[in-house]
């Protein structure tokens, strides 16, 4: 193996000399096809969002959702809109203008789908509720009939406070017996208007009740939008018309907040924060590693040559994932904060061997030749290595991991290539002033360089203590399966997802079963709502209303009792000031002469507040000039009266239904719930909050005990931490198999071997530790850290092990150029990564701060570690 090694290092040292006689001309080469590099990059280059591609499509659940998304295509890739409202009237005005909005921009949005809405359900709503509930809105509708009728004939300010007054002092019965609520809304709605507030009362709720499931102050939208993706952020514009159209939407309707969350936005937030994290990462690695050179090196020259031939490699690296590739996904767009970090590693190894035989005063083309030959050797070794630790990647499962293991591992070997052959031209162009060692070469005190050997025994002991509990520590690693944790927990799309989630009739986080026949259909939902996981399982049947006859002839009853005849509900009529002042003190009169003849009455305590705010009103009023009292009044009737015409439309419009089957659903919701080939759709939803991982892991153990089949977010979430640990395990297999197979073959005993492999197995213990200790659990991108390790880690290994094992024997192997270059290449790779543990994308972050831990562990488990298991003191 001495002789290979020797016959490589003339090999490289004799390709260079032939190079170096050309040395500008090799640079500018080197130049021209980093330009092209470029070039082909920027334009070809695009990054994939979608987190489902980040795993193989063989997988089996890969196909249960791709089958499940072919068969009911509607609602795949959607951005879901939420609506809230303080009314259920404000909400369905919201809902009627973003509709119509979203409906004309026919370029950026394909469909639009309201559940709930539009003049089907406007027609038969009143089918859904329970039959008692119908009855008892017939009741309330029936005895109210007198009241409507009333204002319909003078739907202003006025008419109301005439009635109201009437039935107050005249003890008549147009009104419900409980004038309670009504007289309750009347006086938020007083106070609301003396402080210039918008307040609306919902006559849907005085009517219904608040606490009717009908009358939702949240609603939803479902967009499905036309996705470029042969751009950078596919959902770019289709999600700026969105959001112009819901900025609109809050301005016209105070109150109303609308946000945007679903696949779609998550996807696009995500891919707006892991690029920005990447370019973030990326810009601040350079500087760190630029700064930490700097420092390492002492020289402006050697540190300028190896960023240059750093900047060559990622630009070499760039080309070489764009034509792989095409696209990068969300885990290997951080390759080139790793690519800065460990692209140096080389040129550094060759730049301090340079300077040490400089001040060994030798020439400085002997330098140069007598360091790239001695280095080169065990530099091609790491190279291979470290390339091993990324290949290993390769063959498994997690696409998105197995990506960014090709392109860094290709990127190590043209790191090596351009720091074998560009760097010695570089170094030939820009050479460096000989000089004796400085002193302070030597940071620390002589007893810190000796002390691994000195203290050998204890080192000993104390590595096998740490490993003893580092592997009952590593019991309690865990690893977290939900993306949304990685995701940036400020950002509008997370938090109105985890909000979602909270709520069992709203969670977004559903299992969808398929079954090929009603009586199937019929029977799983069935079984599936005795599940105590499961809070529902809706089929197309549960739009098909029950006690469909007993409801119809109530409504019928109702509408003969209402008045076909009134098939429009006037607007508010605007009536004048002076009308207004005085029903006012007529309505202020009547509350007095209630409270005189009825202290002790049942609506006695509401009545002397209102009257309170009625007095402040008048009082308020008569200080105002006439445009100001317009304006006052005005807002006081809008308030009070503006949603009564919606909600009797609506109500008319619900007086005639038919009745409903599968037949006569709207087809925009049946498509959702049945394909045209016959397959028909299970929604199965959560009794529980999973955002809890328990919570979620037992909803999808009980479907899958009825449905094995069951597929969407959740299996998707749980199989796709199950493939990545899958894909981990393997890696990790290969990348130590590998490693131990090259070391065999490249080392002189087997003795050695293990031995570079000691720090690495110590490093990966206490790196799985630090998850537990720190609570940073492994996760979707952080889990490749430990193949990782082995893979760079070993070069810091090969490099010590080589000088503990070199003719030039010196009595600590710490004082050497060779260690002092295995800390600078080990901290400058640490630095570019540290930069990636502070970015706003949290999987970014957790790798970041997990390889730095790894790194710094590295560093002091090789460079103590390994010399007191090795050292061998001079015969």
């Amino acid at each position: 193996m001495k002789k290979v090694t020797e016959v490589y290092g003339q090999f490289i040292t004799h390709l260079d000399s032939r190079l170096l006689r050309y040395p500008k001309t090799l640079i500018l080469l080197v130049l021209l096809l980093c330009g092209f590099s470029l070039y082909y990059t920027a334009k070809h280059m695009g990054v994939d969002a979608d987190t489902t591609d980040i795993l193989s499509k063989d997988l089996q659940f890969q196909k249960d959702r791709e089958r499940f998304i072919k068969t009911f295509p509607q609602d795949d890739q959607a951005i879901l809109v939420v609506v809230d409202a303080k009314t259920p009237e404000q909400a369905t005005q919201a809902l009627d203008y973003l509709g119509a909005q979203f409906s004309r921009e026919k370029q950026q949005i394909q469909s639009v789908y309201i559940p709930g809405a539009g003049d089907f359900f406007d027609r038969h709503g009143l089918l859904y509720p329970d039959l008692k509930e119908v009855q008892d809105l017939a009741g309330k509708m029936t005895e109210a009939q007198p009241f409507i009728g009333a204002l319909s004939k003078d739907n202003s300010l006025k008419g109301l406070l005439l009635i109201l007054g009437q039935a107050l002092t005249e003890e008549a019965h147009e009104l419900p017996a409980d004038l309670n609520p009504m007289l309750d809304k009347i006086r938020l709605a007083v106070r609301a208007a003396i402080e210039d507030k918008t307040y609306q009362l919902s006559w849907q709720q005085m009517m219904m009740g608040e606490d009717n499931d009908l009358l939702s102050t949240r609603r939803f939208i479902l967009l499905k939008p036309h996705l470029e993706f042969n751009e950078l952020m596919p959902a770019e514009k289709p999600l700026a018309t969105v959001r112009a159209i819901t900025d609109k939407a809050e301005q016209a309707f105070p109150g109303v907040n609308v946000r945007l969350t679903g696949e779609v936005v998550l996807e696009h937030d995500e891919l707006a924060t892991v690029t920005y994290s990447a370019e973030m990462a990326s810009a601040f690695s350079f500087l760190l590693v630029f700064l930490s050179l700097l420092v390492g090196f002492r020289s402006v020259k050697l540190t300028l040559a190896t960023l240059s031939v750093l900047t060559m490699g990622l630009m070499l690296t760039f080309g070489f994932a764009t034509l792989a590739f095409g696209n990068l996904n969300l885990i290997s767009i951080s390759f080139a904060a790793l690519y800065i970090g460990i692209g140096d590693d080389y040129a550094v190894q060759v730049c301090m061997r340079y300077r040490e035989l400089l001040q060994q005063k030798m020439s400085r083309w002997q330098a140069l030749t007598e360091a790239v030959r001695r280095v080169a050797p065990p530099i091609t070794l790491c190279a291979i290595t470290g390339a091993t630790g990324f290949f290993s990647f390769v063959p498994t499962k997690y696409t998105g991991v197995s990506e960014l293991g090709a392109i860094a591992g290709a990127g190590i070997f043209i790191s090596l290539l351009i720091t074998l052959t560009v760097l010695p031209a570089v170094l030939k162009l820009f050479p460096l002033n000989s000089g004796p060692a400085k002193k302070s070469d030597h940071l620390f005190p002589d007893w810190v360089y000796r002390f691994p050997i000195e203290h050998a025994k204890l080192v000993r002991w104390t590595t096998l203590a740490l490993i003893v509990v580092g592997l009952g520590l590593l019991t309690q690693a865990r690893f977290d399966i939900n993306p949304l944790n990685l995701r940036d927990p400020e950002s509008e799309s997370v938090v109105t997802f985890r909000e979602l989630l909270k709520t069992k009739d709203t969670s977004p986080m559903t299992l969808t079963v398929m079954a090929k026949s009603k009586d199937e259909t019929l029977a799983t939902a069935e079984k599936l709502k005795q599940l105590e996981s499961v809070e529902n399982a809706i089929t197309i049947f549960d739009y098909i209303p029950a006690d469909q006859e007993a409801k119809l002839a109530i409504i019928e009853d109702l509408s003969m009792v209402m008045g076909l005849q009134l098939t429009t509900f006037p607007a508010p009529f605007q009536d004048s000031v002076e009308s207004n002042m005085a029903v006012l003190e007529k309505f202020k009169l009547a509350i007095e002469q209630y409270l005189q003849k009825k202290p002790d009455g049942e609506l006695a305590a509401t009545l002397r507040l209102l009257l309170q705010e009625v007095e402040s009103l008048i009082a308020v009023l008569k200080s105002e000039s006439e445009p100001e009292k317009k304006a006052t009044l005005d807002k006081l009737q809008r308030s009070l009266l503006g949603t009564l015409p919606q909600t009797m439309n609506t109500l008319l419009k619900g007086l005639n239904p038919d009745p409903v089957t599968v037949d006569t659903l709207p087809r925009d919701l049946a498509e959702r719930w049945l394909s045209t080939d016959g397959v028909y759709r299970i929604m199965v939803t959560p009794s529980k909050d999973l955002n809890d991982e328990k919570n979620l892991k037992e909803f999808i153990k009980e479907v899958r005990q009825v449905a094995p089949n069951a597929t969407d977010l959740p299996v998707i979430y749980l199989e796709s931490g199950a493939a990545i640990v899958r894909a981990f395990q393997q890696a990790l297999a290969s990348a130590v198999a590998a490693i131990i197979l090259v070391l065999l073959f490249t080392q002189r005993n087997a003795k050695d071997a293990l031995l570079i492999l000691l720090p690495l197995i110590t490093t990966a213990i206490l790196t799985g530790v630090s998850t537990v200790l720190m609570d940073n659990p492994f996760n979707f991108a952080n889990i490749i850290v430990i193949p990782i390790l082995f893979g760079l880690g070993v070069d810091a290994g090969i490099n010590i092990m080589s000088r503990l094992r070199s003719p030039e024997h010196e009595d600590s192997v710490l004082r050497t150029g060779t260690a002092r270059g295995v800390v600078f290449s080990e901290l400058t790779t640490m630095c570019s990564l540290v930069s990636m543990a502070f970015t706003p994308h949290l999987g970014l972050a957790s790798m970041g701060q997990l390889l730095s831990i790894g790194l710094l562990l590295n560093i002091l488990c090789t460079l103590i570690v390994l010399p007191a298991f090795a050292y061998k003191a001079p015969s």
